[in-house]
């Protein structure tokens, strides 16, 4: 390995094995009460993460059961084996409290629904069919802002109208009607400083209820449009992909498990998405990126959007549980473990670029060998990476270059973080203008 470690991502992938000789455990600060992170982490998680980084090495715990690794090649090893290796588990609800079985809690349904309807290459598919619809309303949002700034709810708003009908091509305002407050109360619930119970938070009970009520929608539009649809009809969005797929015993989905995959999907546009373009904007009003001279113009939106996703990305700290024992290095972590990745510390770090990672520098992304293989990770990695990224990228592209002809003017200096489950810019009001 070099002295400096730049090739330390690309040397070695640790394997998910259980050691004869285990070797020592994850080093890390002293346990505090109730398994909680140091008292810095919920001020500035990156800061935190930094600095025991600095002090412990590249797999640290930094709570009771949490344990974070900060190489590249690592990092894509735990993501790319989910299901395998590493598993993503969420807590089970009380009883009282759970609804039908969520799709996202079935994994290999819901890998199914990925392959079966092969995301990646119909969703590119269909967000270049529906472009000019992305397109042109993306334009009436920038257009419509005028002088009262742009704030983040817009944003959501207006990556979720951009893009919709990707998913489902008849999306009313009804159906949205019932979308906007459980994706607003998933958001909210999500920024709270601490989760309670559902029989403890009022928040909690809201939220589910709102939800109940968008898949009680949801479900409605898929079984009707199923009623309607004849073999040999073309699939117009992701729900007909998802309603056309058979096998040997007939339909993979019922209508449910599809009105819950393009819940995951519509809520993702609308959270993610709607940060993203948040960012987007902020990114503009604060660094007023300028296309360099003879570079063509979706070469440079392309370039814009993937340097707002490295500085800024929407998911800044991610986790999979460990289903063995796996060394990373010469370290041991159990099975059982929570094991976190943090794109933005892997985007922010030296070692894993060419150039210097702190600056925002969209002109980097026009040259060649920009970083370490795994260090950009905006949209996940492996088999599991997210099923909506050329979508997102359609919406984002498409408002990078429409902001080319506009000026985007925001509050002085960089960029605020609102850490959350969704990091997304803290305070965001921007003004948006077109060009003389």
């Amino acid at each position: 390995m070099d002295t400096d470690g730049r090739d330390a991502g690309t040397a070695h992938a640790p394997t998910a094995i259980t050691p004869r000789r285990p070797g020592p455990p994850p080093p890390g600060p002293a346990p505090r009460p109730f398994g909680l992170p140091p008292d810095d982490f919920d001020r500035d998680p990156l800061a935190s993460l930094n600095r025991l980084r600095r002090e412990y090495g590249d797999v640290f715990a930094f709570a009771a059961g949490k344990v974070l690794v900060a190489r590249p090649a690592w990092a894509h090893w735990t993501l790319a084996r989910t299901n395998r290796d590493t598993r993503v588990d969420a807590p089970p609800l009380p009883p009282r409290f759970q609804r039908r079985p969520l799709i996202r809690g079935r994994v290999e349904r819901w890998m199914a629904a990925r392959r079966t309807a092969q995301w990646h290459r119909l969703g590119r598919d269909i967000a270049e069919r529906t472009a000019p619809l992305i397109r042109g309303r993306l334009g009436d949002f920038l257009d419509a802002a005028g002088d009262r700034p742009v704030r983040l709810p817009d944003c959501e708003r207006a990556a979720l109208l951009a893009a919709d009908r990707v998913f489902v091509h008849d999306m009313d305002d009804g159906l949205r009607a019932r979308l906007f407050p459980a994706a607003r109360l998933m958001l909210d619930e999500g920024a709270a400083a601490v989760t309670l119970p559902p029989w403890m938070s009022l928040r909690t009970r809201r939220r589910l209820r709102a939800n109940d009520l968008w898949i009680d929608a949801l479900t409605a539009r898929v079984a009707g449009r199923r009623a309607e649809r004849r073999e040999g009809d073309p699939a117009l969005d992701m729900l007909d992909l998802l309603a056309d797929a058979r096998d040997d015993d007939g339909p993979v989905f019922d209508d449910v498990e599809i009105a819950q995959t393009l819940s995951i999907n519509l809520g993702n546009l609308y959270a993610v998405g709607g940060s993203g373009l948040g960012w987007l904007l902020a990114a503009h009003a604060a660094h007023d990126p300028a296309r360099p001279a003879g570079t063509d113009r979706a070469v440079w939106a392309s370039a814009v959007v993937k340097e707002t996703l490295r500085l800024y990305p929407a998911v800044s700290l991610t986790s999979r549980n460990l289903v063995e024992d796996a060394g990373f290095g010469d370290v041991t972590v159990p099975a059982g473990t929570s094991v976190f990745v943090s794109p933005l510390m892997l985007h922010t770090d030296s070692r894993w670029w060419r150039d210097d990672p702190a600056r925002f520098d969209p002109a980097r992304w026009l040259g060649d060998d920009v970083h370490d293989p795994h260090a950009y990770i905006p949209y996940g990695s492996g088999p599991r990476v997210c099923t909506g990224v050329h979508i997102a990228n359609a919406v984002l592209e498409n408002a990078a270059d429409l902001l080319a002809d506009r000026t985007a003017a925001g509050r002085p200096g960089p960029p605020l973080r609102e850490w959350s489950a969704i990091t997304r810019p803290r305070r965001l009001r921007v003004t948006v203008t077109p060009n003389a």
